[in-house]
C-alpha cells in the first residue's frame, strides 16, 4: 500500500513566552492521502494555523515541536536542517494563505513572482520555458487571459483574481501537499464558492493531498472528505464531512454547527458558544471543553476522556457521547 503524502502522528507544539508556555497543540494525529482533503476546524485560537505552518516547517522561532511526527511523503521534517527543508517547502508541500496581498510583493508583477519561483524550485533555466510554465499555472486557476495577468502588478487584480493567482503560485511546482488556511475568509459568498470549487477541481485533477484549515463549517461541506474538529488544541472529533455534519458526537462540534447562519431558519439573533477558550498554559485533568459545555457530566472536569472510534470510522473523545453509543 502507497503511503500517504502527509502524515502528522502525536504533534505537540508549546510557544515559549514572557507570560508562560502556551501548550497550544496537544498530541494531534491525522492523515491525508493522494486525491483526498482534510478540514482542520475550531475557534480562532484553537491551533488549526499553527499546525498547519508546522506541516510547513515554518513555525515561528518562539515555537517548539515539543513531541510527534510529520511526514512528508515518508521524510520527518522534524529530522531536516533548514537547507533540507526550503528543498520541501514550495516544491512537495505548499501554502495558500488568507490574505493573497500578503503573497505577492507589490513591487514585481505576478508573472516575475510566478517565474521566480519556477526556476529557484524547479530548475528551469530558460526565461521563455519559465514563462511558459507560469502562463499554464495562471491558466489552470481559471483566470482570463493569462498573458495579461502575468504582466499586472498585484494591486491591478481583484481580490477573487489575486486569490487565484496566489493558488496558481502555490501549485506551479506541482507539490503533494497543499495546506489552505482561510483562503476564502476575505471574498464574498460568490467568489468563496468559485475558489472552492476550483480547490475541488484541482486536488481531483492533480491529485493533491489537501489540508483545509477553517472556523467555517459550512465551508467544510463543500470542499472536505473529512473533518478533524479541534478545541483548546486538542482534537476532540474526527470523521467523514457528512457523518460528523448530520450527526455530530462532541457538544462542541453540535455548537459549532449552531453557529453558521441558514437562510432557512429565522432568528433574531446569533447563535454563539458561551464563555471563552481556556488558558493553554495550564494543564487540565478532565475534558478541556467542560467548563463551556451544557451537557457536561459530573466527571468531566475530572477525567480526561480516551479518543475512541464510537460509530465506523467516527471517533470523538467525550464521555457523554461514548456512553451514549
Amino acid at each position: 500500500m502507497q503511503a500517504k503524502p502527509l502524515v502528522v502522528r502525536d504533534l505537540t507544539i508549546h510557544y515559549y513566552t514572557l507570560h508562560g508556555v502556551v501548550k497550544a497543540v496537544r498530541g494531534v494525529s491525522f492523515a491525508v492521502g493522494r486525491g483526498e482533503s482534510l478540514c482542520l476546524v475550531g475557534e480562532s485560537g484553537s491551533g488549526k494555523s499553527t499546525i498547519g505552518l508546522a506541516v510547513l516547517g515554518a513555525l515561528p522561532s518562539n515555537a517548539r515541536v515539543v513531541s510527534g511526527k510529520i511526514l512528508i511523503n515518508g521524510v520527518n521534517i522534524l529530522e531536516l536542517s533548514e537547507k533540507e527543508l526550503e528543498e520541501i517547502r514550495g516544491k512537495e508541500i505548499s501554502m495558500i494563505f488568507q490574505d493573497p496581498v500578503a503573497s505577492f510583493n507589490p513591487l514585481f508583477t505576478i508573472g516575475q513572482v510566478l517565474s521566480d519561483i519556477i526556476k529557484y524550485k524547479l530548475g528551469v533555466r530558460d526565461k521563455n520555458e519559465a514563462k511558459k510554465l507560469a502562463l499554464k499555472a495562471l491558466s489552470e486557476v481559471g483566470l482570463p487571459d493569462p498573458e495579461r495577468i502575468y504582466n499586472s502588478y498585484p494591486h491591478e487584480l481583484s481580490g477573487g483574481m489575486l486569490q487565484r493567482a496566489a493558488i496558481a503560485v502555490a501549485l506551479a511546482t506541482r507539490p503533494s501537499i497543499l495546506v489552505a488556511d482561510e483562503p476564502t475568509t476575505m471574498l464574498d459568498v460568490t467568489l468563496q464558492a468559485q475558489i472552492l470549487d476550483l480547490l475541488q477541481g484541482l486536488r481531483r485533477k492533480l491529485g493533491l493531498a489537501l489540508l483545509f484549515i477553517t472556523h467555517n463549517l459550512g465551508v467544510v461541506a463543500a470542499i472536505c472528505d473529512k473533518v478533524l474538529v479541534i478545541y483548546a488544541g486538542s482534537v476532540v472529533e474526527y470523521g467523514p464531512v457528512d457523518e460528523v455534519l448530520l450527526s455530530p458526537l462532541h457538544p462542541y462540534t453540535k455548537r459549532l454547527i449552531e453557529c453558521v447562519p441558514r437562510s432557512s431558519v429565522k432568528t433574531s439573533r446569533l447563535k454563539y458558544i458561551p464563555g471563552s477558550l481556556p488558558d493553554l498554559r495550564k494543564d487540565y485533568p478532565g475534558c478541556i471543553f467542560a467548563p463551556r459545555c451544557s451537557e457536561a457530566l459530573e466527571k468531566c472536569s475530572r477525567i480526561a476522556p480516551k479518543f475512541v472510534e464510537a460509530k465506523p470510522g467516527h471517533f470523538v473523545a467525550c464521555h457523554k457521547a461514548v456512553k451514549a453509543g
